[in-house]
């Protein structure tokens, strides 16, 4: 594969995150005497804030609620990554590694707002591990919508779209990628696609050690 681009989205895929963010929204919602499940989180994995914000205000009826809950989720996720930092997902190291020994640029687009990306960065001692960064406050929509993808490939220098490749472990991610006409490989996560998903990527793989034997192929 003549592979110029790797798009990785965050969390979840780089980081193994949305578990530290559902156990965060669930702690805040116990706090404010909300009803809150992994059933109901599900539809906002890889979606970022906004989404949340707007649909959440329209499920529980109050705005308000809704923006402390945010607010309290962010405080929790932060505690719980200076406390414990947040570990990387199986074979980020070794895919990197790949990338940059063949000079393939690897970038990272994120649905969350660059703020909340500097801070797992520094936490995590990854900055400059990426060529580039595309966060949430680039785009006016995020995934589903294309933008973020759209956005980080023209920042990259606009290559082929054949020649990128999107690494995303969420249902809202492929959407994004196959929006954008760029193949995306999932990674599931907390949620395995179906059949109709799967069908949307280039390819569904275990982890992302599995990924650098797909483009080795």
């Amino acid at each position: 594969m003549d592979l110029k681009l790797m798009i990785f989205d965050m969390d979840g895929l780089v980081f193994d995150s949305e578990k530290v963010y559902f156990q965060s929204n669930l702690r805040a919602a116990k706090q404010l005497g909300m009803d809150f499940s992994l059933a109901y989180y599900r539809q906002y994995i890889g979606a970022g804030n906004g989404l949340m914000l707007r649909r959440m205000s329209r499920d529980y009826g109050s705005r308000s609620l809704i923006e402390k809950f945010i607010d309290l989720s962010h405080q929790y996720v932060k505690e719980e990554v200076v406390a414990h930092g947040l570990p990387l997902k199986k074979g980020f190291a070794e895919l990197s590694q790949f990338l940059r020994q063949h000079q393939i640029k690897q970038v990272l687009a994120s649905s969350n707002d660059r703020e909340a990306i500097d801070f797992f960065l520094d936490h995590s001692n990854m900055h400059g591990v990426f060529d580039q960064i595309t966060s949430g406050d680039d785009v006016v929509n995020a995934k589903p919508a294309p933008d973020i993808f759209e956005k980080a490939w023209q920042q990259a220098g606009a290559p082929a779209k054949k020649a990128a490749l999107v690494l995303e472990d969420s249902v809202n991610g492929i959407l994004a990628a196959n929006q954008a006409e760029i193949p995306g490989i999932m990674i599931p996560d907390l949620i395995e696609p179906t059949p109709q998903i799967a069908a949307k990527a280039t390819a569904v793989l275990p982890n992302l050690a599995a990924v650098r034997d797909f483009i080795q192929k």
